[in-house]
Parts: C-alpha cells; structure tokens; sequence
C-alpha cells in the first residue's frame, strides 16, 4: 500500500479574483494566483489580466479630448452623407448604398484618424461606431426617412450605408 500524503489548508492557493476558486497557477510577471478563467495565455506563458492591460497601455496613446473629436467627425459626417443619400434617394438602393458606404467610410475613418494624428484609446473604436450609427439615423431621419420602411424592404438601403459606414470606422480605430 502506498503512503498518501495529505495536503492541508495552509497549502492550498486561490485565485486573486476568485477567492472560492483552487488553483495553483501563477502570473509569470506579478506572481499573483489565478485561475483558468482569470489567465491570459500570452506568447510568454499565462499572465493575469491585469498585468496583460498594463502592457496594452502603453500601445493607447489618445487624449481626453480625442474621444470629442472623433465622435464629432464620425457621427457629423455620417449624418450628412446619410442625409444626402435619403434626400437624393440614392440610399434606397443596396448596391449604391453599399459603395458609397465603403468609400466614404473609409474616408471618415481617416480623416478622423488624422485629426486625432493617429492615437488611439481604448474606447475609439466604441467612440467611433456608436457616433457614425447615431449620425447616420439621424442624418436619414432628417432628410424624410421613414424607419417602417425597412419592414416593407425598402428601406434596407440606408441601413446598409449606415452599416457600412460604422463597421468600417470601428474596425479603423481597433487596435488588434
């Protein structure tokens, strides 16, 4: 018979974040216990989440004000090509609608990027899309968009150029 040793209390480890979780993982930076939902596999080995948002502070370099001024570019511009595309009637068709989306998304994402001279925070991209999408219902509710259109289909078209539009400017701000 083999001799099984028993551990006791003062052995066992917990998880920083979840003191009722066993573990017996480490950071390979701070050392702090973790467990498998709080660990971070990295190309270094497992970190906890803190230690991996400290090093992905350094890459956010954005101020307090940019926040402003992408928000300002993103949803004013939205709204005026959406207000332009509903009044002119060229958003109501899809394929236009989502050209014009790509292009002048694009160019949204860009001009706002060089007005904030390229740095970027952690919330841009949320800063970014949640500004274009209000603009750009906006911008189509003030040139005579009927949202109960897109019940009867027609109105899938400016959905796609607002949908255009605010996918590409988040995706321009995201930092991965």
């Amino acid at each position: 018979m083999t001799d099984v040793t028993e551990i006791t209390e003062e052995e066992l480890t917990y998880c920083g974040v979840h003191p009722e979780r066993e573990t017996g993982l480490r950071c390979n930076k701070c050392g702090r216990y973790m467990c498998a939902q709080c660990a971070v596999s990295t190309s270094v080995g497992y970190r906890c989440r803190e230690c991996v948002r400290q090093v992905d502070d350094k890459f956010f370099t954005g101020t307090n004000t940019d926040g402003a001024v992408i928000g300002a570019i993103c949803g004013l511009g939205t709204g005026v090509i959406c207000f332009i595309g509903v009044a002119s009637m060229i958003a109501y068709t899809i394929l236009a609608s989502f050209f014009i989306g790509l292009v002048m998304g694009g160019v949204l994402a860009e001009l706002a990027m060089k007005a904030v001279e390229r740095r970027r925070a952690r919330y841009s991209p949320i800063v970014a899309g949640g500004a274009s999408a209000a603009g750009g219902l906006l911008g189509a509710m003030l040139a005579g968009f009927n949202p109960t259109l897109i019940l009867r289909g027609s109105g899938l078209g400016v959905l796609v150029l607002i949908g255009m539009i605010v996918f590409l400017v988040y995706r321009r701000f995201q930092y991965k």
